[in-house]
């Protein structure tokens, strides 16, 4: 992967996160009244971890760490190396959890789980967007 591809997931998650903002959310009711909602914030968030996903990945390769055998192991190495503390593993799992679950187990995602995403979680991924670009300007 070139650094011109990183920046382009880089500006996934970002366009993501502006997109995800302007989504109805005031409350439960007026989420779920129009499913473009629901199915527009999934896969906003899918795409933003998604992108997160393989940002870590590049930088892993990049300073020489080991190789993760799943996508949550990814926190794990980050983690073991010293670039992310352990609060912020655990903090970071869950995301990285959603999106397993949105592509292997799509059937069972409810519309509360994405709305309380929308509602609370999107300063995860900011916080794991920031870590990964000082990672990034770290690794050169």
């Amino acid at each position: 992967m070139t650094l011109d591809q990183i920046q382009g997931k880089v500006d996934v998650v970002t366009r993501n996160l502006e997109w995800l903002a302007g989504i109805p959310h005031s409350s439960y009711e007026e989420f779920v009244g129009d499913y473009r909602n629901v199915q527009t914030a999934l896969h906003l968030l899918q795409t933003a971890i998604q992108a997160l996903i393989d940002i870590a990945s590049y930088l892993i390769a990049r300073l020489g760490l080991r190789s993760p055998a799943t996508s949550t192991e990814i926190l794990d190495v980050l983690h073991e190396a010293g670039k992310i503390r352990a609060e912020e593993r655990v903090r970071f799992r869950p995301m990285f959890a959603f999106r397993n679950r949105v592509v292997h187990l799509y059937d069972r995602i409810d519309d509360r789980t994405v709305y309380e995403i929308l509602v609370g979680g999107l300063e995860d991924l900011r916080s794991l967007l920031g870590i990964l670009l000082r990672l990034r300007e770290s690794a050169g």
